[in-house]
């Protein structure tokens, strides 16, 4: 693909109900692609596929469940007419020192960030292959150096990771990427976090430099992260491991664009 390739592309976008994903969608819409958003929350997904407009569609898909996840490509490859792409956003982000994380919390967590991917990718592979086309998975610039109270999604991630180049190896005539993103200005990604814990990580957050995890330039907005995300959507040529950050001398101002 490259500059002007989203114009017609079926895109399914799975975690597309917030966040970084519900941006993707809009974004991709932007650009001409017919987009269907998918998520739990069906009223969400419904809301910005009719924001999105041209098309676009909402799909209710529970990651953590087989069946779902097959119906809900089934139903974008019906709705769209194939598939080109996919992106999966969806995750959980549980925030929880590992020594109190229990069974259930690594279980639950590797359902949604990895199984799901892992459900997605088996329903919708065949589909892009046929199209010679991308899959984007949302990683996390935590992989590699995971924050006090961050390891279990850090773990989740890092399996991701694995899993995705275990495809590319498979398949090697579909393009697998993944795109590391840390702190994103929007995502609402800490909606959900104990506030009290938050408080008592924060020293050691601060202290690992938590704020530079995109770069000198610090937390990035949402809009940026998904555009990075349709970056490697439209590229000419196939980039698999992305790692998105900001730029210290732009304020996260993209090329062209004014404080004003």
């Amino acid at each position: 693909m490259s500059d002007g390739a989203l114009q017609g592309a079926r895109i399914l976008v799975v975690g597309a109900s917030s966040g970084v994903g519900r941006v993707v969608g809009l974004q991709a819409a932007g650009e001409g692609a017919k987009v269907a958003f998918a998520a739990r929350r069906r009223g969400l997904v419904d809301a910005a596929a009719a924001e999105a407009g041209g098309g676009a569609v909402g799909l209710a898909c529970d990651a953590r469940d087989e069946e779902s996840c097959a119906a809900v490509v089934a139903d974008a490859v019906r709705e769209l007419g194939g598939l080109d792409a996919v992106v999966y956003s969806t995750a959980v982000d549980v925030l929880c020192r590992v020594a109190d994380a229990d069974l259930d919390t690594w279980a639950d967590t590797f359902a949604t960030n990895v199984f799901g991917a892992a459900r997605i990718t088996a329903a919708a592979q065949p589909h892009v292959r046929a199209a010679r086309g991308r899959m984007v998975f949302i990683s996390a610039s935590s992989v590699d150096r995971p924050l006090p109270g961050m390891g279990v999604y850090a773990a989740s991630k890092a399996a991701l990771e694995t899993m995705v180049r275990a495809w590319q190896a498979e398949h090697p005539d579909v393009c697998f990427a993944t795109v590391r993103i840390g702190s994103a200005l929007g995502s609402g990604i800490a909606a959900s976090w104990d506030r009290g814990l938050l408080t008592e990580l924060a020293p050691a957050w601060n202290a690992l430099g938590h704020v530079h995890d995109n770069g000198p330039g610090g937390p990035m907005t949402v809009d940026q992260a998904a555009a990075s995300v349709l970056a490697v959507l439209t590229s000419p040529v196939w980039l698999r491991e992305v790692t998105a950050v900001s730029d210290p001398g732009r304020d996260n101002f993209p090329l062209g664009d004014s404080h004003g």
